[in-house]
């Protein structure tokens, strides 16, 4: 045996592992950072959503009332504290204006307290619908930005699964032909050693190396010129 063809099989085995553990630690680690990098996206989108919920929260309930009071419930208005501290606040100066004047629980009193609570209610309203309509606005800008970075993360994601499915790819290629190199580099060797076993026992009657030619001359009894050792034509030479 060859030990060249021998080293050079040997070698070609060694190296072709080694290629195939170089590719497969590409694959693992391109996996990795693909995974660190959504974990980290997660998190991120976790956060934000945990800031910008009471937000979406506070606009979700202001749209519920305004719908309320558009639909002709006015009970959250009545029982808002802007509403309820000046009412209770101008009742009270209305009954001490009337105590003083002695007509409290009087007709005239009563027709002050419903005025006074009507004209409340008419210059409040309005100042209450617009506070929820801001807190309506702010949720909608809070899920709109939420939904932004979600969209943005989704590309992002997206991204990262396409990077790690193009580095997948290539650590495959990077195996086929490394396996490839390896049964090819093999072959080689083992076509090396049979070439060179073959050329180390051919056989000695073949080839012109015959110990025997028709050329040879017999000295026995009889002799030739030419032709096989003691025959001429067939037969012995007297």
């Amino acid at each position: 045996m060859s030990w060249v063809a021998a080293g050079s099989i040997g070698g070609a085995v060694i190296g072709g592992i080694f290629q195939n553990n170089a590719a497969d630690k590409a694959a693992k680690s391109s996996k990795q950072a693909m995974d660190a990098a959504i974990a980290q996206q997660n998190l991120n989108y976790n956060r934000t959503a945990t800031n910008l919920n009471p937000y979406i929260s506070a606009g979700n309930s202001a749209l519920t009332q305004m719908g309320a009071l558009n639909g002709g419930d006015y009970s959250s208005f009545k029982q808002s504290p802007d509403y309820q501290f000046s009412l209770g606040q101008g009742l009270q100066a209305l009954d001490r204006s009337a105590a003083a004047r002695g007509s409290l629980y009087s007709g005239g009193h009563s027709a002050d307290v419903l005025n006074y609570a009507t004209g409340l209610a008419d210059q409040n309203y309005n100042s209450y619908y617009g506070k929820l309509q801001q807190l309506a606005g702010m949720g909608q800008g809070a899920a709109a930005n939420l939904g932004s970075i979600g969209a943005n993360q989704a590309g992002q994601i997206g991204g990262y699964l396409q990077n790690n499915a193009l580095g997948q790819t290539s650590a495959g290629y990077e195996q086929a032909n490394a396996n490839s190199n390896l049964v090819g580099q093999i072959g080689q060797g083992i076509g090396q050693l049979l070439g060179r076993y073959g050329s180390q026992n051919t056989s000695s009657y073949g080839g012109g190396n015959s110990s025997l030619s028709p050329s040879t001359t017999y000295t026995g009894p009889g002799s030739l010129a030419t032709g096989w050792p003691g025959m001429n034509g067939g037969g012995w030479t007297p």
